[in-house]
């Protein structure tokens, strides 16, 4: 089946030119794609992106896997350029962060259950083989320094916007929330970010300190400004979902 989407991907994207240098974030950037079950015996295709840190291993947003059980219904798409490569990378196993709420964007919630939410929306996938890829390197989340974020959802809000080209955003205006709780980040974007584009690797200097969680007050699916999960490779709940994968 993942095949099968991913001929359908590959069909409808028209050639574009080659991506700017970008210190390798657009070379580790995969499509995350998870097929879940329906109560009417349908399923349910999730599109998402993500990121190599290591050779076999891509981090992504823990939202993208909810409704999945089993490591066969997602598969990740690594590019050639700003098109993604057939065959998919098969998954063997996944993680969610331990204290991923699943469903936690389809409901209501108070600013600080939203806020220990977004912190905890994170997951690794470990695929069955390494890829060739350079994968990116983890760095701390800095306010206000300059980042790019990496995509492969939709590319714009219209009927005849098309999913899977990878894209490169400048973020700006990078602050985290204030108070007491858990980190979290907001950013704005130089161009809309869209459906699908959740879990993208969010760098600086070609290091990944988060992943987008959220558009904020989305239209047709995209906006300009991101709430993004920092990455602590240190953190208990980061060591806890890696070493779930073992």
């Amino acid at each position: 089946m993942f095949r099968t989407l991913a001929h359908a991907l590959l069909l409808a994207l028209p050639a574009a030119p080659a991506l700017a240098a970008d210190d390798g974030l657009s070379a580790a950037t995969v499509a995350v794609q998870a097929i879940a079950p329906t109560a009417d015996g349908r399923a349910r295709v999730s599109e998402c992106t993500g990121a190599l840190i290591a050779p076999d291993l891509v981090l992504t947003a823990g939202h993208c896997l909810d409704g999945i059980a089993s490591p066969s219904q997602v598969a990740a798409f690594a590019y050639d350029g700003d098109r993604p490569k057939a065959p998919p990378l098969r998954v063997a196993r996944f993680a969610r962060h331990p204290d991923h709420v699943v469903g936690w964007r389809e409901r209501a919630g108070d600013p600080s259950t939203r806020r220990a939410e977004i912190a905890a929306d994170l997951a690794l996938l470990k695929l069955a083989a390494p890829t060739p890829a350079r994968p990116l390197a983890l760095a701390p989340a800095a306010a206000g320094a300059p980042s790019l974020t990496a995509g492969t959802g939709r590319d714009g809000p219209g009927a005849d916007a098309r999913s899977g080209r990878l894209k490169l955003t400048p973020a700006t205006e990078v602050r985290f929330a204030t108070g007491e709780g858990p980190r979290i980040a907001f950013a704005s974007l130089a161009r809309a970010a869209c459906r699908g584009d959740s879990g993208g690797p969010v760098a600086r200097d070609g290091a990944l300190w988060g992943v987008v969680a959220a558009i904020l007050k989305a239209r047709g699916g995209c906006g300009a400004r991101i709430v993004v999960t920092p990455v602590d490779p240190a953190s208990e709940g980061f060591r806890r979902m890696r070493a779930a994968l073992d």
